[in-house]
């Protein structure tokens, strides 16, 4: 018990001698004052004695004797009492223990204070289909999954334990978390001209391999420097080095391959041409006339079609072969912050144990098996000017330990991936590692995995991105539709262009490495970013995009800049159905 003290930081609040003697000598009395100061209880600075009589925790009469088991064995029990009422209803598992604090404990003949069980169990093992009646009204068709406003449900078809509270469907299986791309290994660019080329070399042939699987129009495909005059058309593959526009209103743009450069114009006359958005350092296919060159610049291809890379028409997300697991996507919980939420974070875990509701029932809170945060874990250290004045913990470990306490929170059976962002003790250049070992000592959970930025990953079969989503800052200036307040589109534009940073040289950083890991060749089932602490759920060509929402209420910064977050909020995503993705918030 000796981090008692420290549980309650959080909340700004000490304990007195007394209050902390009392804490340490009475079981479960710690979890119980923590509910309710995130209940909201207007308590003072220095909590004695007291404060816990008047709020009922201390000094009651209706305590029994309950056994509390630790370890395995019966050497391992010994006698605790504990208050039978014990704050938010329990939790009961099939073998009639209730679960608190991550503790078992059995209850001993005489008055039980658990509610008579809505459905009869059957014999162990035994598997039991649910009635029409039981369930007519909780079952949707597929058409009715995709739900955004407040008060819907994910589907309800699993076995209700007693008292009517759902079992935790997601501890009855093993997790099931695979990395498709780890950049890590490749990771250790020197920043020197060879190093940039060699980056944009792997760009080049990565998303030429992509176009040529993509278009048949492409093959076959030539070198640049191969190009001759000819009544054919020809076909070649390039980067974009630049683009211009001439006077007369057409777009030139150079393009270059590792064998050499030409000029392609893009005329304003055709309609297929004319409309494309392309950006430098994207990759692009083009076939076209090809002219020989004259005294006014060299070689130039008039372009009769443009091909470039996007998530195939043909994409259908994958889907896990267990039914009812659901995951939970969110980002940017920024603890350390004095504009942390810390109250809705933590009511947001309890709604994971299924002990309260939210816009989704808390049943449906113990179907969640993974939890997906998509960066800027903590606030960080220096990170903007005067950035000392917004902080209530100025030190980056105690950043890292306050969120590992948090997390030891949540259920057992619940995975959680982490991947940074440009708030975490990682370098800025993307991609980014994953959090170095020395904060990763700062948390507990045995199901915590850390990955890079971006990652790619697959959970019980479905494949997930995960891009924490700076390079919104550099989408915006190129693209009319990308804004702050409608993210989503940035993250369309990436897909569009098979790369979470199209474009090189502006805002984000981009670290010169052997393979550009930011290529996104891997088609994901589902896209998960953060960054600008909005929230949004849309699906393009099948991959289902989650913008992540945030736990930190406006920054004066955002104010400054007339930024609105939407914090507080989660996707979460059933993996056994396509296209279905809930909105989550606190009611």
């Amino acid at each position: 018990m000796k981090d008692i003290d420290s549980r309650f930081y959080r909340f700004q609040k000490l304990l007195s001698p007394d209050a902390h003697e009392t804490l340490v000598s009475t079981p479960g009395l710690v979890d119980r004052l923590e509910h309710v100061l995130e209940d909201g209880a207007d308590l003072p600075l220095v909590i004695d004695r007291s404060h816990l009589e008047n709020l009922g925790l201390v000094g009651m009469s209706d305590i029994d004797d309950i056994v509390v088991k630790g370890g395995s064995g019966d050497d391992a029990m010994d006698n605790i009492p504990l208050p039978r009422s014990i704050g938010p209803h329990p939790i009961w598992d099939d073998a009639g223990a209730c679960m608190i604090s991550d503790r078992r404990t059995e209850v001993p003949p005489g008055p039980s204070p658990r509610p008579t069980p809505m459905i009869k169990l059957p014999p162990s093992g035994e598997r039991v289909k649910a009635s029409t009646g039981d369930l007519a009204d909780i079952h949707r068709s597929v058409s009715e999954t995709i739900k955004f406003g407040g008060g819907s449900s994910l589907r309800a078809d699993h076995l209700s334990g007693p008292g009517g509270r759902p079992r935790p469907l997601a501890a009855e299986y093993e997790g099931d978390l695979r990395v498709i791309k780890d950049p890590t290994s490749s990771m250790g660019g020197k920043s020197k001209i060879d190093d940039f080329r060699t980056l944009f070399l792997d760009r080049y042939r990565t998303l030429r391999d992509i176009l040529l699987l993509q278009y048949g129009a492409i093959s076959p495909c030539q070198d640049i420097d191969d190009l001759r005059s000819s009544e054919e058309e020809v076909r070649f593959i390039g980067i974009v080095e630049s683009i211009r526009t001439t006077k007369n209103g057409h777009r030139m743009v150079n393009i270059e391959d590792p064998t050499g450069s030409i000029r392609v114009l893009l005329s304003k006359n055709k309609r297929d041409t004319a409309a494309l958005s392309i950006v430098n350092d994207e990759v692009i296919g083009i076939v076209g006339k090809f002219r020989s060159g004259d005294t006014r610049g060299g070689a130039i291809v008039f372009a009769d079609a443009i091909y470039k890379v996007d998530i195939p028409i043909d994409h259908r997300r994958r889907l896990s072969d267990v039914r009812g697991l659901a995951a939970a996507f969110t980002s940017d919980i920024h603890i350390g912050s004095r504009m942390y939420l810390d109250k809705e974070w933590r009511r947001m875990i309890r709604w994971l144990r299924g002990e309260i509701d939210a816009s989704l029932p808390g049943k449906d809170g113990t179907r969640v098996k993974y939890l997906v945060i998509a960066g800027d874990l903590v606030d960080g250290i220096g990170t903007y000017p005067d950035q000392d004045k917004d902080l209530l913990i100025k030190d980056i470990f105690k950043q890292y330990e306050a969120l590992g306490e948090s997390l030891s929170s949540l259920p057992d059976h619940i995975h959680v991936i982490m991947i940074p962002g440009n708030h975490d003790a990682v370098r800025i250049a993307e991609p980014q590692p994953p959090l170095p070992r020395e904060f990763q000592d700062c948390f507990s959970n045995s199901h915590l995995h850390f990955l890079s930025n971006p990652a790619f990953f697959s959970i019980h079969g479905v494949h997930v991105a995960g891009y924490h989503g700076k390079s919104i800052d550099d989408l915006v200036t190129l693209f009319r539709d990308v804004t702050y307040e409608n993210p989503i589109e940035g993250m369309k534009e990436m897909l569009r262009f098979r790369h979470f940073c199209p474009t090189y040289g502006m805002r984000n950083q981009i670290s010169p490495e052997e393979r550009d890991n930011l290529v996104i060749d891997d088609v994901p089932d589902i896209f998960v970013s953060g960054h600008v602490h909005r929230f949004g759920m849309d699906n393009y060509k099948g991959v289902q995009l989650i913008e992540g929402s945030a736990w930190q209420s406006q920054t004066p910064f955002q104010r400054l800049m007339n930024l609105k977050p939407q914090p507080g909020r989660m996707g979460i995503v059933e993996l056994d159905l396509p296209n279905t993705m809930h909105a989550w918030e606190l009611t």
